[in-house]
């Protein structure tokens, strides 16, 4: 405990005769430094957790000034800044933090989320490693670091670390989410399936599963299942434009163009420059016969992102059958040239 220090200050009071009184002295109270830092530490503490983390970091530096080497100060510090993006400025107190093992474990795990978010994945997973190290029970360390390999196509080690923080934490609903996903990438779809269920079970409100359920579903050619999961996350999300575009798909796949038409459009009505859903509107126009309308769509496509090959694939094909066979030929060899491969097919007698 702390030893809070006294200052003696004497109060003297003088008086003559049989009803002179004593000197009296008085102690006041005034905190030690050491005091005052861990006073302004709580109250950074309650700052942050109110989520005034300017106000947090201000207390947290007063106390910096007060205690040389405070690293819990610096590493909830680092923390606020982090709240509030300063990703490079937190991983400066961070560095302090690191200095006393008894932060260490949560240092490296804040460090290496602001490293994630500055796009530096190798030191990233290079700090979670060490947190690991330090805490083997450290949930989210091997969820993040499994959030790492699977951007780097890692997928059956993106699988493992998932695995590890399911285990540690059996009711982690984003690491089976995102176990199903690895799954998904190694086409194991029973399995993508298994662990989407899994996390909608224990947080039903996570939109993104119900929409990654739909597209294993898609790929599974069950395509009304599809549609059903897409519609769960519309219900909870109706501004949710690429579930109206996935959904859409599906009913393309599904032979119902008018249905499909009518997602795609309110894809656009929510996101009116999303190039996907223009071209996949254009698709559907085009099984409807509407050849006008599709090549309009697919010219919007190719404003949005003049480098969408099946854009220009698609009102290549619009093109033709309105008999401007120069146009066609034009959008074909372009589409090509932009990775759309199966316009070789219909390219044989442009000049």
């Amino acid at each position: 405990m702390r030893k809070i220090l006294f200052t003696a200050v004497i109060l003297i009071s003088t008086a003559v005769g049989v009803n002179a009184q004593q000197d009296t002295v008085q102690a006041v109270l005034l905190d030690s430094a050491d005091v005052q830092a861990d006073k302004l530490y709580n109250s950074g503490i309650q700052k942050f957790k109110s989520k005034d983390f300017k106000g947090a970091i201000s207390d947290f530096s007063e106390a910096i000034k007060l205690r040389e080497g405070f690293s819990l100060a610096y590493m909830n510090r680092g923390s606020a800044k982090m709240e509030l993006k300063q990703y490079s400025e937190a991983i400066s107190d961070l560095n302090v933090a690191l200095n006393n093992p008894e932060e260490a474990k949560d240092a490296y795990y804040l460090r290496a989320k602001c490293y994630m978010e500055l796009g530096s994945d190798d030191k990233a997973e290079g700090d979670l490693t060490s947190a690991i190290a330090a805490d083997s029970k450290n949930a989210k360390a091997f969820y993040y670091r499994g959030v790492i390999k699977f951007g780097r196509e890692d997928y059956e080690g993106a699988i493992a670390d998932f695995s590890l923080a399911i285990d540690l934490n059996n009711s982690y609903a984003y690491a089976y989410n995102d176990r199903g996903s690895a799954k998904r990438m190694l086409e194991d779809y029973d399995g993508a399936l298994a662990d989407y269920g899994r996390a909608v079970m224990i947080d039903n409100q996570m939109k993104f599963t119900y929409t990654n359920m739909g597209s294993v579903l898609r790929k599974k050619g069950d395509y009304q299942g599809a549609i059903k999961e897409y519609s769960k996350a519309l219900s909870i999300d109706n501004k949710d434009y690429m579930a109206y575009n996935n959904r859409g798909s599906a009913k393309y796949d599904d032979g119902d163009y008018q249905g499909a038409l009518m997602d795609f459009t309110k894809a656009i009505e929510v996101k009116d420059d999303y190039a996907y859903a223009y071209n996949n509107r254009a698709a559907a126009k085009f099984k409807l016969e509407d050849y006008e309308g599709c090549i309009k769509d697919c010219s919007k496509a190719i404003e949005l992102d003049p480098n969408y090959g099946y854009a220009y694939l698609n009102r290549a094909n619009a093109k033709e059958l309105l008999r401007d066979d120069d146009g066609a030929c034009s959008d074909w060899k372009k589409a090509i040239e932009l990775g759309a491969q199966s316009a070789a097919q219909y390219i044989g007698d442009c000049k």
